[in-house]
């Protein structure tokens, strides 16, 4: 077994303090040791994708529109599924279409509608930045054997399967 981490010594002084009794130490720790490994792997993506020139939000869009395919996605879409509000998304948009990013294009199955496309340059900055983030976590996740990675997948698939199925697959 590893060494005892910081959690480990938080979770002792959690279970010595008097009145809580309904904090499982087990499940507290899996649950802080999850919301560690996300925050670390946000940070060193957002370090990352700060190199490229772009935010975490530039990124979410660019990975939806190239996600996408062929379906069209309008900015109240993509607002929609990054949960920001159309102003913020306007400003995001924006931000990217200056830097020649993205474009906003009439619908061709509604012109009264605009629809985001992800340019040339966008595509070529997402493809290297998506690489560079597999490595970046595979670089994290080297510590485990292969097939202690695939254990891991299975029972992290199995504790989200637990919380509401609010997203798609965007």
């Amino acid at each position: 077994m590893a060494d005892a981490d910081h959690i480990d010594r938080l979770l002792e002084r959690l279970a010595a303090m008097p009145g809580v009794d309904r904090v499982d130490p087990l499940v507290e720790g899996i649950t802080d040791r999850i919301s560690v490994i996300g925050r670390g792997f946000m940070l060193r993506s957002k370090e990352s994708l700060d190199g490229h020139g772009i935010t975490w939000r530039d990124w979410q869009v660019l990975t939806n529109l190239l996600l996408a395919g062929e379906t069209p996605i309008s900015p109240s879409d993509l607002s929609t599924r990054l949960m920001v509000t159309t102003g913020a998304m306007t400003n995001v948009l924006d931000r990217l279409e200056q830097r020649s990013l993205i474009r906003r294009v009439r619908n061709p199955a509604d012109r009264r509608s605009v629809i985001v496309e992800a340019t040339e340059a966008g595509s070529k900055l997402w493809h290297v930045a998506v690489n560079e983030l597999g490595e970046h976590e595979a670089e994290a996740v080297h510590v485990l054997s292969r097939s202690e990675q695939q254990q891991l997948n299975r029972l992290l698939r199995k504790l989200l399967a637990a919380f509401p199925d609010d997203e798609d697959d965007s």
